[in-house]
């Protein structure tokens, strides 16, 4: 399959009621002087829109906008939102986030690589002045985080990948072929999307689209440079869960409501939360791209025990799961909480080695919005990073 590209990159970003971050995103991206960029923004929102009114202001050909009266589930927004990308690679991030000029560089490095799809280690990170944890409040809010990074990369086969995946019971896209916040070529989503029908399943797209394209490659390049820039706020998912609240009920959960006829199966516990959303992404995805003989090795055990040491409030439901799976069985399940309870331990125990809010990482300073988070990123590694780039 040949695919006509008009960019280098196209950075694709949903978003939905939430301006304050998604202005400040599409101006971090708009800042990088580059015409081998494109920014695609699909707008769900129903606020007093905000981004909308800002973008009529804008006057970049690069910035493609599109707004969508109907209210979508994260997926489906997704979903339209890549429909768009014209650039020979594509990259997936969130409405707080934003993605290093490094990406630029990283793209003319996998082309002449026929490299179909990179991931970054996560080694930078912002948290918006808004963001707020249980156990340190406010202590870090506006701060741009970064490890130390090495420039290496290393290939990576993909069905372990998956596999280590499935040992952990779905949980996180960590070691897997990433679009959100990675870079893939657009000629392989198209061909997982003319296979499939679409990329995106589920109710997690950044797990739904690691799994499926973990099924669609045989390998992926790992690289140790931050090419991206993961944000976290007060009013995303990441901000629920660091204040334990990102759970609820399938059907009233202001993240569940707007999926139409979701399928969810008995053997994954009937409530929302991280757990139940990787995995059901996850489940749903491999059912969908007809590899249901990988759920066999699917750690559901580990699913359950997480969710009972986790959300305590719901075991029922996870008992009543864990009786529907004659494969995961309740005792295996309670006989995996130890291992959980070690591992949570263990956590701490490494927390404890640094106990600042920056757990060891360089704090390059407080910003007020991604987009000046990105600038002081990108001065910071650009040349370095170029430079391994170059030496490879």
């Amino acid at each position: 399959m040949s695919v006509l590209a008009d960019y280098l990159v196209s950075v694709v970003v949903p978003t939905h009621n939430r301006s304050i971050y998604a202005i400040s995103c599409v101006k971090s991206l708009l800042a990088i002087e580059s015409d081998r960029l494109q920014v695609i923004v699909h707008d769900t929102s129903t606020d007093d829109c905000r981004l909308r009114t800002w973008v009529a202001t804008v006057n970049d050909s690069r910035l493609l906008y599109r707004h969508c009266a109907e209210r979508l589930s994260m997926t489906d927004n997704h979903e339209r939102a890549l429909e768009y990308a014209r650039g020979e690679y594509v990259c997936l991030i969130g409405d707080d986030d934003s993605v290093s000029s490094l990406i630029l560089d990283v793209a003319e490095y996998a082309r002449g690589r026929t490299v179909d799809c990179i991931t970054p280690q996560v080694k930078a990170a912002y948290s918006w002045p808004d963001f707020r944890t249980n156990l340190l409040g406010a202590a870090h809010a506006g701060r741009l985080y970064l490890e130390a990074f090495t420039g290496k990369s290393r290939w990576v086969d993909s069905s372990q990948a998956l596999e280590g995946l499935l040992l952990r019971a779905g949980q996180g896209t960590d070691g897997l072929p990433k679009l959100y916040h990675g870079l893939v070529r657009r000629e392989l989503i198209q061909r997982v999307v003319l296979a499939n029908g679409r990329l995106f399943w589920g109710t997690s797209p950044d797990m739904s689209a690691a799994v499926a394209l973990a099924l669609a490659t045989e390998k992926f390049l790992l690289l140790d440079i931050p090419f991206t820039l993961p944000g976290a706020s007060g009013g995303s998912n990441t901000g629920r869960s660091a204040l334990k609240s990102h759970k609820g009920d399938l059907r009233t959960d202001e993240h569940m409501r707007p999926f139409k006829n979701l399928r969810w199966p008995e053997h994954i516990p009937h409530f929302f939360s991280v757990e139940t959303v990787w995995s059901h992404a996850a489940w749903e995805t491999l059912v969908a791209c007809g590899r249901e003989d990988l759920l066999d090795r699917f750690n559901w055990p580990r699913l359950y025990a997480l969710a009972l040491f986790n959300h305590r409030e719901y075991r029922k439901a996870i008992m009543q799961a864990a009786q529907a799976n004659s494969g995961g069985g309740v005792m295996r399940s309670i006989a995996s909480l130890p291992l959980i309870s070690w591992e949570w331990l263990w956590g701490k125990l490494q927390r404890l080695a640094h106990p600042s809010a920056s757990n060891g990482r360089e704090v390059l300073g407080v910003f007020s919005g991604v987009d000046e988070a990105r600038c002081c990123l990108d001065a910071r590694i650009g040349a370095v990073a170029r430079a391994h780039l170059n030496g490879k």
